[in-house]
């Protein structure tokens, strides 16, 4: 009987995870839609909240975090930095997370000035004026290496 009832709370417990794992992801449906920041930084920023964006623009001051281990499972992580993104309508700060591959992650970077277009999850962190979002890169492209700042 003591079984049954760990099976229930194990059940339970696992359901409740795939709901809220499911209810926090980003919405996605289909191709992201191509939005210029200004767009991002209107009164319409919420609509936004969670969802999967493509933008485009020059990438600025490009800070990369040195690789470091993961406490958890002791994997290097490599990668991991933060950019300000603009394009003619204005400018975005802009994560990217990182990966356990290697460092062949921090060669994907873009320099100062590159051309990038990113898909990333937006995060409205306020909606009243100033607005502040940032966006959660899942895919960068540089388009144009060879552009000078």
């Amino acid at each position: 009987m003591a079984l049954n009832r760990w099976k229930r709370r194990v059940s339970g417990f696992c359901l409740l995870t795939v709901c809220l794992t499911v209810s926090m992801s980003p919405v996605y449906a289909g191709t992201p839609e191509h939005v210029s920041i200004q767009t991002l930084l209107s009164p319409q920023a919420a609509s936004y909240q969670r969802h999967l964006v493509t933008l485009q623009g020059v990438a600025r001051e490009i800070e990369i975090t040195p690789p470091y281990r993961l406490p958890k499972c002791g994997r290097l992580l490599y990668g991991q930095a933060t950019f300000m993104l603009d394009d003619a309508t204005g400018s975005l700060p802009v994560d990217v997370f990182g990966s356990c591959l290697g460092p062949q992650a921090i060669d994907a970077f873009p320099q100062n000035g590159n051309l990038v277009r990113v898909t990333a999850v937006i995060q409205v962190l306020t909606t009243d004026p100033p607005r502040r979002v940032r966006a959660r890169v899942t895919e960068m492209q540089i388009l144009d290496p060879k552009r000078s700042p």
